[in-house]
């Protein structure tokens, strides 16, 4: 693993380890040139001559840098170590995620956790408009940071396991290896009925579920479905009915719940088609502050449905693939640095 003090790609200098998972970790940096801190996110070394974990890892890099909703997390650069082991740079983020504000004391307002769906629903109704399903979304990638005025702001990360939906975008979609299990193909306790059973087969509306169950969590402190084991956790979403919110967090108001479970339907088809519908339906219960979210969700989906068929994604892949393929120039690379 990478230590503090090393050089990595002759430009960032590491200042810590943030954090470790399964398969990569991320470092705190320096760019030595610019001054600018960093994250570099880097695959764990025994990964690195897994061609699938590789193309994982590309893959979140090229879904990151298409989606330009300020919130995604930004990557600023990709390339390779000395080594061959490939690197990912990225804003550097200061707070947590909501995996860890759950852990805290105390119940969120409802207000304040809708607020937090909202704000991730931004960038999920921006990768649906380009064509992209996350399928991987949960509180562990809902980062909590704040803007320069104090307000809570929540950048959503990981796309490492993005599906295409369209022809054009077709460099997005999993290798057939990463379609194997379910262990790389998202979170039991997030994931929906059909992506459980059809992983390869979802389209926008398994993000909308997973948004349902992240609402559900952040109000109840608990998951929709519980279980023992992981295959007891799957069986239970795809059969057992949905627990009544209500009986774990009574003040949230009967409409708000009717809302939540209409996004853990099992069929799709009963569940909100758009990120749209289900922003517009949280609407009479997010505060003041919160809706223009929810102008911007539907502005969002309204404006990709007027795109000429084929445009959004040409243009995007271009704009990806150049800046992928321009990492060794400063200038290009830290365009998106703010």
């Amino acid at each position: 693993m990478i230590q503090q003090g090393e050089l990595l790609a002759g430009k960032y200098r590491v200042e810590q380890v943030l954090g470790a998972g399964g398969m990569g970790y991320v470092v705190a940096a320096v760019h030595e040139q610019l001054g600018q801190r960093v994250a570099v996110k880097l695959l764990v070394p025994e990964l690195c001559q897994n061609q699938d974990s590789v193309t994982r890892f590309l893959r979140e890099a090229r879904a990151a840098v298409r989606i330009q909703s300020e919130h995604v997390a930004r990557v600023i650069d990709v390339g390779e170590l000395t080594n061959g082991a490939p690197y990912m740079v990225m804003e550097f983020l200061s707070g947590r995620d909501l995996a860890e504000e759950l852990d805290l004391p105390g119940q969120l307002e409802v207000a304040q956790a809708i607020d937090y769906v909202l704000q991730a629903s931004e960038a999920v109704a921006e990768a649906h408009s380009l064509g992209v399903i996350h399928r991987d979304l949960k509180p562990a990638n809902l980062f909590l940071t704040q803007r320069p005025d104090g307000s809570p702001f929540v950048k959503v990360l990981d796309f490492g396991i993005s599906k295409a939906i369209t022809p054009e975008d077709n460099a997005l979609e999993p290798a057939p290896s990463l379609t194997a299990t379910h262990s790389l193909l998202g979170s039991p306790a997030y994931m929906s009925p059909e992506q459980i059973r059809r992983p390869k087969s979802v389209d926008t509306r398994t993000d909308i579920w997973s948004l349902g169950s992240i609402l559900y969590e952040l109000l109840a402190r608990e998951t929709p479905f519980t279980a023992e084991s992981p295959l007891a956790l799957l069986a239970a979403v795809v059969s057992d009915p949905l627990p009544k919110l209500r009986d774990k967090r009574p003040d949230v108001p009967p409409e708000l719940e009717a809302v939540i479970a209409k996004c853990l339907e099992k069929n799709p088809d009963n569940r909100y088609q758009t990120v749209a519908e289900l922003a517009e339906a949280l609407s009479p219960f997010a505060a003041r502050t919160s809706l223009p979210s929810v102008t911007r969700i539907s502005g969002i989906l309204r404006t990709s449905l007027q795109r000429p068929s084929g445009a959004a994604s040409a243009s995007s892949s271009s704009s990806s693939d150049a800046t992928l393929k321009s990492h060794g120039s400063a200038t290009v690379s830290y365009t998106h640095l703010r």
